[in-house]
């Protein structure tokens, strides 16, 4: 054999190794690319495993074992955090060990593309009514995360002062707007969803009468169970806020007071309602004591200190992309407290940028 046929053959068999080779680790980079892929899909993917009935079928084993006191009873995942009020609680705790005597009430929100529902119970608490709004994640139909807020309708400490405002009139049913499927070529998109919410917020910031959102006719808004808009007027009484509706009270420039609407958070969106879960912060700084709305009044603010309401909050949007409902769990928390998740999409204050305040 000649030394040129030898290198011949001696080639070929590298380049057969190397091709071999080659072939065997792209199979391998392949494959594990893959794996990364798949472990790398968007959690909706993961938590999309749970439709409304089953969403809505969590919430009600998750109400159950609240009323029994007992977590195991629930599809709680292990290590899945619980917040109260904002503060971060281990399980049971807090209303955990305290909730009992559940209302037929109920008002569910459940995004399944988002693994994602909140709701609205009411109940007994030592004798006393309690409002809770509450959010869960749900993923491969556990529970991950639990954020409530808990408004107790009392003047004893620990009670929500928005239950001043009036009586409670939710009854045992949920309004109706609320609960009815809307056709799918009316509904919005969850984009736009999102920012009718958002324009909410942005128009109670430093209200002035400017930024009025698009308000439908019949919006009424229920704060822990009381009616803070469209409320007759008392005998002997001047109108206020609360006796005006939606449009009229934010074009007045009424809520003048709400200084910075932070950490505003879309937690759970019903398309098929066109319903928005919410969470958000409403700071109060103390430097506005009074102020004159549109009609030449002037409104005196009571409250002499910095303050927050943590807040829940359900819209629900109507055909014309108007805001139709509004219904609120609420309670004051420490000036300037933050959530204790972060999940969520965010929609920034400008009064929070503004003021160089860290949302997150």
């Amino acid at each position: 054999m000649s030394n040129t046929a030898g290198q011949n053959k001696c080639d070929q068999g590298v380049d057969t190794l190397m091709t071999t080779r080659f072939a065997a680790l792209a199979a391998s980079f392949s494959a594990l690319l893959g794996v990364s892929m798949l472990t790398q899909a968007p959690a909706q993917a993961a938590s999309g495993d749970c439709d409304r009935a089953c969403l809505n079928g969590i919430v009600e084993k998750y109400i159950a074992a609240l009323q029994a006191h007992d977590p195991k009873q629930a599809p709680i995942a292990r290590g899945t955090r619980y917040s109260e009020n904002g503060v971060e609680l281990p399980l049971p705790d807090g209303l955990w060990r305290t909730f009992a005597k559940l209302s037929p009430y109920r008002l569910i929100v459940a995004d399944p593309r988002e693994g994602s529902v909140g709701f609205f119970i009411k109940g007994d608490e030592n004798g006393v009514t309690v409002l809770v709004g509450t959010r869960l994640k749900v993923v491969k139909q556990e529970i991950t995360e639990i954020e409530s807020y808990a408004a107790r309708l009392t003047n004893t400490v620990g009670g929500a002062a928005a239950a001043l405002l009036g009586p409670e009139i939710l009854g045992d049913t949920t309004r109706k707007q609320f609960v009815t499927a809307m056709a799918p070529e009316k509904r919005r998109s969850r984009d736009e969803l999102s920012k009718i919410v958002d324009s909410y917020f942005t128009g109670l910031e430093n209200n002035h009468g400017d930024k009025v959102p698009n308000f439908a006719d019949d919006c009424l808004r229920i704060e822990n169970g009381s009616q803070t808009t469209s409320r007759p007027v008392a005998a002997d009484a001047k109108p206020g806020a609360a006796n005006y509706g939606c449009k009229e009270a934010f074009g007045l420039g009424y809520y003048r007071e709400d200084t910075r609407l932070r950490n505003r958070r879309i937690l759970a969106i019903d398309e098929e309602r066109q319903v928005v879960y919410a969470g958000v912060f409403f700071d109060h700084d103390a430097t506005v004591r009074s102020y004159q709305i549109k009609d030449g009044r002037t409104v005196n603010v009571r409250n002499t200190v910095p303050w927050t309401w943590g807040i829940q909050e359900i819209f629900q949007i109507n055909e014309q992309g108007q805001i139709s409902q509004v219904e609120a769990v609420l309670l004051s928390v420490p000036y300037g407290m933050r959530p204790a998740f972060s999940t969520g999409k965010h929609m920034p204050s400008p009064q929070a940028e503004k003021d160089g305040f860290k949302e997150y």
